[in-house]
């Protein structure tokens, strides 16, 4: 049932049931006229549980047009039918117009389960409220070894990722390499693919180190700078388009 439990759902009628109940007691009590704040009561109730359902507003509307009619019709006929064998009294009203809300808000609950079960009257629902996905967090540097020593690159100075003699190395923008204990897919996973792109299975340029794509033999071949020493830049065939989008995009 939407947003609203049918425990809960039902718990909120029986709420404004007694609301009611006091509402008319408590006016008839002071001499004053109780039409207008039990109208209220009622039309109250049925926005809460429309719209806490999930239901558009134009269900809501429906009903709540519908069921302030049937409260009025019933409302009006119970005491009719009571006061004979009750005599005219304030708890006459009272517990009429409780019973008359504990039914309707009854059948409302059955329309709403109904209509939130049925394909027919799936477009009375509202759409789903989607959250929001949370951006990606991409790798900011790469701890790489050179030597003794433990360098943090961050990923805004590396030119490109290559694989050469079963090694991974980043190359950074002054020319520096570094071995990386990471293969080339996991390497991808940690970065913007809108910043890097894997041309092929064993190099992987960032955007900002290519100067040209140009035309050989039929093939893309990336110019990058730096460039990596006797690593193959020629895009694979299967991702040309897709590289030719990533750099009209990017």
């Amino acid at each position: 049932m939407g947003g609203l439990s049918r425990k809960t759902a039902f718990w909120l009628v029986m709420v404004f049931t007694a609301l009611h109940a006091l509402t008319c007691i408590a006016c008839r009590a002071m001499g004053a006229e109780d039409t207008q704040a039990l109208t209220l009561l009622t039309l109250a109730m049925v926005f809460i549980l429309c719209n806490q359902s999930g239901l558009k507003i134009y269900f809501t509307l429906v009903a709540l047009v519908m069921i302030n009619v049937m409260a009025y019709l019933i409302g009006n006929a119970l005491p009719t039918m009571l006061i004979p064998l009750m005599g005219e009294s304030m708890w006459v009203y009272a517990i009429s117009t409780s019973f008359t809300t504990l039914v309707l808000g009854l059948i409302l609950l059955l329309m709403i389960h109904f209509l939130s079960r049925s394909p027919l009257f799936a477009n009375m629902m509202k759409d789903p409220v989607q959250p929001e996905a949370s951006p990606k967090e991409y790798r900011q540097r790469w701890i790489v070894r050179s030597g003794d020593r433990i360098v943090p690159v961050p990923t805004e100075q590396i030119a490109c990722f290559y694989s050469k003699d079963k090694c991974n190395y980043l190359l950074t923008d002054d020319g520096e390499r570094y071995i990386v204990d990471s293969t080339m897919d996991e390497i991808m996973k940690g970065l913007d693919p809108e910043r890097f792109f894997r041309i092929n299975r064993s190099c992987i340029p960032a955007l900002a180190s290519i100067e040209s794509a140009v035309v050989s033999s039929g093939r893309y071949k990336v110019e990058v700078k730096p460039q990596p020493d006797d690593v193959s830049t020629l895009v694979t065939r299967s991702r040309e388009e897709e590289f030719l989008r990533w750099l009209e995009k990017a």
